[in-house]
């Protein structure tokens, strides 16, 4: 597997911040008087190995080493968070596995998409045919503690993992929606999590929403364009709203669907400097493109929308995006556990660093929650036959 092949953009997720602090401090040896012990002139991996060590030599019951290495690279990333990466997250092996899962689109749990809302948790889509969707869960409901624990004293990737478990298995939910207190328990179950859905209007309008970037997502977006052209479909209205992220090599597969050369994004390290990553040719070049988007909009999804702005391939309509400029590399350990944490940014075409920015849409359409009718999409329905239609001549 190529490295740019490992970089992950999250989705799903913002962690919160929950810090740890990794110290030295005393032994007391029993019966006798309080030894400090110093690590002065110790530096990097000396002093975790120093402590490693003393630890292993002095303790009375002989410590678990695996714990200890667990604990030690934790705390490194405690610290990486602390020093302003809030992407930075530990997994065990357990929670590694479960988080593997959602990159080959099947999972065990309720069936939500998820996003930070301040300290605790809202839902911004409700997968069909879930469980989720069967307990009456609503886009917009806010999720207050899980299991009994409060979602606000843990990191946004520990109560996605509590919310995950055993198909079969139960999971309680307490939701705040607009003021009103819910309770709800869940029964989990194994769920094919789509990248996509697609279909055609009256209008012969093609429309494609995509949940997230997990593995194909590219070849199925391509795939229903050309279902959808069969159809009839005139154009397309691409909707990235609440898509949090996932593998970078499927937003650059999604964007070559509608690119046809040039670039897509370039990608800054400091070890590799600038790398420009440019579109992958057999696009979908002249078939009209509106992309919706909104302040869930994120990471994969912004590099995709980013790169069809930049290049006026296609109309954002909706609101500002997230603005998730970073690129995090997971890294699985010999232990079946592995760490996240941000190791480069990328830039759109023409060179903006949308981290914390954001990318603004073409045209502003906000959000009404009290209407019955999606005002973005009719607005890009709208935008998007009047380009078919200039297309074809004529005015519009």
């Amino acid at each position: 597997m190529e490295r740019w092949q490992r970089y992950l953009i999250a989705g799903l997720a913002v962690l919160v911040a929950s810090f740890g602090i990794f110290s030295i401090g005393y032994s007391m040896g029993r019966g006798g008087p309080t030894r400090l012990i110093t690590t002065e002139g110790l530096e990097g991996s000396d002093l975790i190995q120093e402590a490693y060590d003393r630890i292993l030599a002095g303790s009375v019951d002989d410590p678990d080493e695996a714990a200890l290495a667990r604990g030690a690279i934790k705390g490194m990333v405690q610290a990486l968070k602390k020093a302003d990466d809030p992407y930075a997250f530990f997994y065990s092996p357990k929670s590694y596995q479960a988080f593997q899962e959602l990159t080959t689109g099947r999972f065990s749990g309720i069936g939500v998409w998820l996003k930070p809302k301040g300290k605790l948790l809202q839902i911004v889509s409700v997968l069909p045919d879930t469980p989720a969707l069967d307990a009456g869960l609503r886009r917009g409901d806010i999720i207050e503690s899980i299991d009994g624990q409060d979602v606000t004293k843990i990191s946004s990737d520990e109560a996605i993992n509590l919310i995950k478990g055993p198909s079969g298995s139960e999971v309680s939910l307490e939701i705040d929606r607009r003021g009103e207190r819910l309770s709800l328990r869940i029964e989990r179950a194994e769920i094919d999590l789509p990248n996509l859905q697609a279909r055609i209007t009256d209008d012969d309008v093609g429309y494609i929403r995509l949940f997230g970037f997990a593995r194909n997502a590219g070849d199925q977006v391509r795939d229903e364009i050309e279902s959808l052209r069969d159809k009839g479909a005139e154009g397309i209205v691409l909707d990235l709203r609440d898509n949090g992220g996932g593998l970078f090599s499927e937003a650059i597969a999604v964007a070559s669907v509608f690119i046809e050369e040039g670039e897509i994004v370039t990608y800054r390290s400091a070890d590799e400097g600038d790398v420009e990553y440019d579109a992958e040719g057999d696009a979908f070049e002249d078939l009209p493109l509106v992309v919706l988007v909104n302040e869930g909009t994120a990471s994969a999804s912004e590099i995709v929308a980013g790169a069809l702005q930049d290049r006026d391939r296609a109309v954002l309509i909706g609101e500002t995006t997230y603005g998730k400029g970073s690129v995090q590399e997971v890294i699985p350990l010999s232990d079946a556990s592995a760490m996240k944490f941000t190791t480069a940014a990328y830039l759109t075409p023409n060179g903006r660093d949308i981290d914390g920015r954001g990318i603004s849409p073409d045209v502003e359409v906000a959000f009404d929650p009290s209407s019955a009718r999606d005002i973005q999409f009719d607005r890009a329905v709208e935008i998007l036959q009047g380009i078919v239609l200039s297309g074809n001549g004529t005015e519009g």
